[in-house]
């Protein structure tokens, strides 16, 4: 069954919100918009309304009466409204202020667009990264002109690994793939191994199914519990699975996954896939490398 796309847009600008909306309409035509003048607005929607589908938050930093970070604390605080994906949007991009953005739990951090090719950019990161919806866009130059990236894929099936390995080797050619076939050797990796490198992976690819479900998530615990340790909540863990069962999806963003995204099935589409993935967070999303 295919679920509801529901996305909300809670910005006290009303022109932002219309720009916003309309950006969202044209690249995601199924989706239902629901407006929030701020915070405080935002929490009486959602805490009253009927939530069954695919929910995405769009929230502005910096709000009367409650602003973004005090609505997302309220949001993660119950239970059955924890695992709805938060994108913060801020006219303000310095690294303490994203920092303290992921370290309070958001999803992903985007910088308010001041024109419109970046406002449809938000939207279609939003369509391909939280809603698993690969529209009919030109498929954008990923990162291939930025520096060297260091990406961590986590999967236990040797073909899959390899074709991900090439596909992100084609958008970026300088990067360094690090790969891990099993929990053990991906916790050596994060543990000691990690230590080794002279900086962290920008970007953490991990399935879900390794080979059960219950390892990918554990090990997504013990992941994101590492990061937190070592203060690197901005490098983004995006949870990747040829599921998309509601369960799986809500399950991966309540054990704090900035992402899940079901994986192509049709093997020929995976470069232009890891392609989105990579131009969206390494060019759109502030994360780690940009924090």
């Amino acid at each position: 069954m295919k679920l509801d796309k529901i996305i909300y847009i809670v910005d006290d600008d009303e022109d932002d919100r219309l720009l916003l909306k309309e950006s969202i309409t044209s690249v995601i035509p199924d989706a239902t918009i629901r407006e929030a003048c701020d915070g405080a607005d935002f929490v009486d929607q959602i805490t009253m309304g009927v939530n069954s589908g695919q929910i995405v938050v769009l929230m502005d930093m910096n709000m009367p009466r409650m602003n973004g970070l005090e609505a997302l604390t309220i949001l993660k605080s119950i239970p059955d409204l924890a695992h709805i994906p938060v994108i913060l949007i801020s006219t303000a991009s310095d690294r303490e202020q994203v920092k303290n953005a992921y370290d309070n739990g958001i999803n992903a951090y985007v910088k308010k667009p001041f024109k419109i090719s970046e406002y449809e950019d938000i939207a279609k990161a939003v369509a391909v990264c939280f809603l698993n919806d690969y529209p009919a866009f030109d498929n954008p130059v990923a990162a291939g002109s930025l520096s060297a990236k260091t990406i961590l894929v986590i999967d236990d099936n040797a073909d899959q690994s390899n074709l991900i390995n090439l596909a992100l080797k084609n958008c970026l050619p300088n990067a360094q793939i690090l790969s891990a076939a099993d929990q053990s050797t991906a916790l050596d990796l994060i543990s000691s191994r990690w230590l080794q490198y002279s900086k962290p992976p920008d970007m953490i690819l991990l399935d879900l199914y390794l080979p059960e479900r219950a390892n990918g998530l554990a090990l997504l615990k013990i992941i994101k519990d590492f990061l937190i340790l070592k203060n690197l909540m901005t490098i983004p863990v995006i949870v990747l699975s040829h599921s998309s069962d509601a369960d799986d999806v809500r399950d991966c963003y309540r054990y704090q996954a900035n992402a899940f995204m079901s994986k192509n099935k049709d093997l020929t589409m995976w470069f232009s896939f890891f392609s989105l993935i990579c131009h969206f967070w390494m060019n759109t999303i502030i994360t780690h490398n940009k924090a």
